[in-house]
Protein backbone atom coordinates (compact mmCIF):
# COMPACT_ATOMS: atom_id res chain seq x y z
CA UNK A 1 0.00 0.00 0.00
CA UNK A 2 1.03 3.09 -1.01
CA UNK A 3 1.52 6.09 2.21
CA UNK A 4 -0.35 8.95 0.81
CA UNK A 5 -0.48 12.64 2.49
CA UNK A 6 -3.54 14.31 4.07
CA UNK A 7 -4.39 16.09 0.62
CA UNK A 8 -4.51 12.62 -0.94
CA UNK A 9 -1.71 13.80 -3.63
CA UNK A 10 0.70 11.78 -5.40
CA UNK A 11 4.00 13.23 -7.44
CA UNK A 12 -2.07 13.16 -17.83
CA UNK A 13 -4.20 16.09 -18.47
CA UNK A 14 -5.48 16.12 -22.19
CA UNK A 15 -5.96 12.90 -22.05
CA UNK A 16 -8.18 12.70 -18.59
CA UNK A 17 -9.87 15.77 -19.53
CA UNK A 18 -11.43 14.00 -22.67
CA UNK A 19 -11.93 10.83 -21.18
CA UNK A 20 -14.06 12.65 -18.22
CA UNK A 21 -15.87 14.21 -20.88
CA UNK A 22 -16.96 11.47 -22.17
CA UNK A 23 -18.05 9.56 -19.11
CA UNK A 24 -20.01 12.93 -18.12
CA UNK A 25 -21.74 12.17 -21.51
CA UNK A 26 -22.29 8.51 -21.13
CA UNK A 27 -22.89 8.46 -17.21
CA UNK A 28 -24.45 11.89 -15.92
CA UNK A 29 -26.49 14.25 -17.22
CA UNK A 30 -24.35 16.79 -19.80
CA UNK A 31 -24.65 20.14 -19.82
CA UNK A 32 -24.74 22.33 -23.23
CA UNK A 33 -22.04 25.14 -22.59
CA UNK A 34 -24.87 27.54 -22.51
CA UNK A 35 -26.15 25.82 -19.61
CA UNK A 36 -23.55 25.73 -18.22
CA UNK A 37 -23.50 29.11 -16.14
CA UNK A 38 -26.02 29.48 -14.21
CA UNK A 39 -25.89 25.83 -13.35
CA UNK A 40 -21.79 26.71 -12.27
CA UNK A 41 -23.35 29.67 -10.63
CA UNK A 42 -25.74 27.46 -8.33
CA UNK A 43 -23.19 25.28 -7.51
CA UNK A 44 -21.15 28.35 -6.31
CA UNK A 45 -24.40 29.88 -4.57
CA UNK A 46 -24.43 26.47 -2.35
CA UNK A 47 -20.65 26.02 -1.57
CA UNK A 48 -20.68 29.83 -0.02
CA UNK A 49 -23.67 29.06 1.89
CA UNK A 50 -21.60 26.02 3.15
CA UNK A 51 -19.02 27.86 4.06
CA UNK A 52 -20.53 31.02 5.52
CA UNK A 53 -22.14 28.05 7.89
CA UNK A 54 -19.13 25.68 8.46
CA UNK A 55 -17.29 24.52 11.51
CA UNK A 56 -16.62 20.80 11.29
CA UNK A 57 -17.17 17.41 9.52
CA UNK A 58 -17.08 14.04 9.47
CA UNK A 59 -17.52 11.06 7.80
CA UNK A 60 -16.29 7.78 6.33
CA UNK A 61 -14.47 7.59 3.50
CA UNK A 62 -13.14 5.09 0.87
CA UNK A 63 -10.22 5.61 -1.49
CA UNK A 64 -8.62 4.38 -4.70
CA UNK A 65 -5.46 4.70 -5.06
CA UNK A 66 -4.46 4.33 -8.75
CA UNK A 67 -0.98 3.44 -10.80
CA UNK A 68 -2.09 3.40 -14.47
CA UNK A 69 1.46 2.08 -15.77
CA UNK A 70 0.75 -1.39 -14.27
CA UNK A 71 -3.19 -0.45 -14.15
CA UNK A 72 -3.24 -1.36 -10.10
CA UNK A 73 -5.71 -0.10 -7.74
CA UNK A 74 -4.70 -0.16 -4.17
CA UNK A 75 -7.87 0.18 -2.08
CA UNK A 76 -8.34 1.44 1.69
CA UNK A 77 -11.01 2.80 4.04
CA UNK A 78 -11.25 5.16 6.96
CA UNK A 79 -12.75 7.85 8.77
CA UNK A 80 -11.84 11.81 8.09
CA UNK A 81 -12.24 14.64 10.57
CA UNK A 82 -12.27 18.16 9.21
CA UNK A 83 -12.07 21.51 11.40
CA UNK A 84 -12.33 25.26 10.15
CA UNK A 85 -12.42 27.83 12.05
CA UNK A 86 -11.45 30.51 9.79
CA UNK A 87 -9.74 31.28 6.55
CA UNK A 88 -6.42 29.14 6.01
CA UNK A 89 -6.90 27.80 9.54
CA UNK A 90 -8.07 23.95 8.57
CA UNK A 91 -7.21 21.02 10.51
CA UNK A 92 -7.59 17.26 9.17
CA UNK A 93 -7.31 13.92 10.87
CA UNK A 94 -7.38 10.78 8.63
CA UNK A 95 -7.57 7.07 10.00
CA UNK A 96 -6.88 4.54 7.84
CA UNK A 97 -7.89 0.95 8.77
CA UNK A 98 -6.73 -2.34 7.77
CA UNK A 99 -3.36 -3.96 7.45
CA UNK A 100 -2.01 -0.79 6.32
CA UNK A 101 -3.56 0.85 9.06
CA UNK A 102 -2.17 4.55 9.19
CA UNK A 103 -3.17 8.13 10.55
CA UNK A 104 -2.85 11.49 9.24
CA UNK A 105 -2.85 14.92 10.67
CA UNK A 106 -2.67 18.25 9.52
CA UNK A 107 -1.87 20.94 11.91
CA UNK A 108 -0.70 24.46 11.76
CA UNK A 109 2.79 24.18 9.70
CA UNK A 110 2.67 20.32 10.49
CA UNK A 111 1.82 17.37 8.34
CA UNK A 112 2.18 13.77 10.22
CA UNK A 113 1.74 10.62 9.62
CA UNK A 114 1.70 7.79 12.32
CA UNK A 115 2.66 4.39 10.91
CA UNK A 116 1.70 1.61 13.62
CA UNK A 117 2.68 -1.50 11.91
CA UNK A 118 6.33 0.33 11.92
CA UNK A 119 5.97 1.91 15.38
CA UNK A 120 7.02 4.94 13.47
CA UNK A 121 5.36 9.10 13.25
CA UNK A 122 6.40 11.01 10.28
CA UNK A 123 6.01 14.19 10.71
CA UNK A 124 6.75 17.27 7.74
CA UNK A 125 7.23 20.68 8.37
CA UNK A 126 5.35 22.96 5.75
CA UNK A 127 5.60 25.90 7.11
CA UNK A 128 7.29 27.19 4.08
CA UNK A 129 4.65 25.32 1.76
CA UNK A 130 1.60 25.79 4.08
CA UNK A 131 0.42 27.89 0.77
CA UNK A 132 0.50 24.67 -1.36
CA UNK A 133 -1.24 22.92 1.54
CA UNK A 134 -4.34 25.45 1.69
CA UNK A 135 -4.69 25.20 -2.04
CA UNK A 136 -5.26 21.08 -1.67
CA UNK A 137 -7.57 21.81 1.82
CA UNK A 138 -9.59 24.07 -0.67
CA UNK A 139 -10.66 21.03 -2.54
CA UNK A 140 -14.45 20.80 -1.24
CA UNK A 141 -14.29 21.45 2.66
CA UNK A 142 -15.91 24.53 4.12
CA UNK A 143 -14.09 26.85 0.89
CA UNK A 144 -16.04 29.65 -0.61
CA UNK A 145 -16.23 29.44 -4.44
CA UNK A 146 -13.99 33.19 -4.21
CA UNK A 147 -11.58 30.89 -2.39
CA UNK A 148 -11.64 28.20 -5.33
CA UNK A 149 -12.04 30.77 -7.91
CA UNK A 150 -8.66 32.47 -6.95
CA UNK A 151 -6.32 28.87 -7.27
CA UNK A 152 -8.39 26.79 -9.79
CA UNK A 153 -10.13 26.99 -13.03
CA UNK A 154 -13.22 25.72 -12.51
CA UNK A 155 -15.72 24.20 -15.16
CA UNK A 156 -18.77 22.66 -14.84
CA UNK A 157 -18.81 19.05 -16.24
CA UNK A 158 -22.07 17.70 -15.33
CA UNK A 159 -25.05 17.25 -13.16
CA UNK A 160 -24.45 13.46 -11.78
CA UNK A 161 -26.11 10.65 -9.20
CA UNK A 162 -23.69 9.01 -7.33
CA UNK A 163 -25.44 6.74 -5.48
CA UNK A 164 -28.84 8.54 -4.20
CA UNK A 165 -27.04 12.26 -4.08
CA UNK A 166 -27.84 15.02 -6.86
CA UNK A 167 -24.33 16.47 -7.46
CA UNK A 168 -22.86 18.98 -9.51
CA UNK A 169 -19.24 17.25 -11.36
CA UNK A 170 -17.10 20.08 -11.28
CA UNK A 171 -13.20 20.60 -13.08
CA UNK A 172 -10.43 22.33 -11.33
CA UNK A 173 -7.18 22.93 -12.70
CA UNK A 174 -4.73 24.53 -10.70
CA UNK A 175 -3.31 28.10 -11.60
CA UNK A 176 0.05 27.72 -9.60
CA UNK A 177 2.67 25.88 -11.56
CA UNK A 178 3.82 24.86 -7.97
CA UNK A 179 0.25 22.71 -7.37
CA UNK A 180 -0.02 21.76 -11.20
CA UNK A 181 3.50 20.34 -10.87
CA UNK A 182 2.20 17.40 -8.18
CA UNK A 183 -1.76 17.93 -9.01
CA UNK A 184 -2.66 17.75 -13.16
CA UNK A 185 -6.32 18.59 -11.94
CA UNK A 186 -8.87 17.51 -9.46
CA UNK A 187 -12.89 17.04 -10.21
CA UNK A 188 -15.24 17.34 -7.48
CA UNK A 189 -18.81 16.15 -6.69
CA UNK A 190 -20.52 18.56 -4.71
CA UNK A 191 -24.25 17.19 -3.25
CA UNK A 192 -26.54 20.07 -4.08
CA UNK A 193 -28.26 19.52 -1.01
CA UNK A 194 -25.12 20.19 1.17
CA UNK A 195 -22.56 21.71 -0.75
CA UNK A 196 -19.97 19.14 0.61
CA UNK A 197 -17.86 16.46 -1.48
CA UNK A 198 -19.36 13.25 -2.28
CA UNK A 199 -16.25 12.34 -4.18
CA UNK A 200 -13.13 13.66 -4.98
CA UNK A 201 -10.84 12.54 -8.08
CA UNK A 202 -7.19 14.14 -8.05
CA UNK A 203 -5.20 13.17 -11.22
CA UNK A 204 -1.56 13.39 -10.01
CA UNK A 205 0.20 12.60 -13.05
CA UNK A 206 0.69 12.71 -17.13
CA UNK A 207 0.32 9.37 -17.27
CA UNK A 208 -3.24 8.87 -15.83
CA UNK A 209 -2.57 8.26 -12.43
CA UNK A 210 -5.11 9.07 -9.41
CA UNK A 211 -6.66 9.07 -6.22
CA UNK A 212 -10.55 8.95 -5.75
CA UNK A 213 -12.21 9.07 -2.56
CA UNK A 214 -15.71 9.02 -1.77
CA UNK A 215 -17.54 9.72 1.54
CA UNK A 216 -20.43 8.36 3.16
CA UNK A 217 -22.12 9.19 6.52
CA UNK A 218 -21.14 12.91 6.31
CA UNK A 219 -22.10 14.93 9.44
CA UNK A 220 -22.01 18.54 8.81
CA UNK A 221 -20.79 20.98 12.10
CA UNK A 222 -20.98 18.23 14.64
CA UNK A 223 -19.22 18.83 18.08
CA UNK A 224 -15.07 18.71 17.49
CA UNK A 225 -13.16 19.43 19.90
CA UNK A 226 -9.63 20.31 19.18
CA UNK A 227 -8.24 16.60 21.00
CA UNK A 228 -10.54 14.65 18.55
CA UNK A 229 -8.15 16.32 15.95
CA UNK A 230 -5.24 15.37 18.12
CA UNK A 231 -2.55 12.54 16.91
CA UNK A 232 -2.47 10.10 19.30
CA UNK A 233 0.79 7.16 19.37
CA UNK A 234 2.18 5.15 22.32
CA UNK A 235 5.35 6.39 24.01
CA UNK A 236 7.70 4.25 22.42
CA UNK A 237 7.32 5.17 19.09
CA UNK A 238 9.87 6.44 16.92
CA UNK A 239 9.51 10.17 15.87
CA UNK A 240 11.25 11.02 12.27
CA UNK A 241 11.53 14.24 10.52
CA UNK A 242 12.19 13.80 7.20
CA UNK A 243 12.25 16.89 4.83
CA UNK A 244 10.13 17.63 1.88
Amino acid sequence: MRTQTAAFVRPGFVAFAFLANCLALAFGVALPLAAQTPALNDAFARMDKTAQQFKSVTADMKRDVHTAVINDDAMDMGTIKVKREKSHDTRMLIEFTGTDAKTVSVDGTSVSVYLPKSKLVQVYDVGAKRGLVDKFLLLGFGASSAEMKAEYEVTLIASEKIGSESTWHLQLIPKSPDVLHNLKKAELWLAETTGLPVQQRFVTSSTGDFTLVTYSNVRFNPPLSDGALKLNYPKEVKVEHPRL
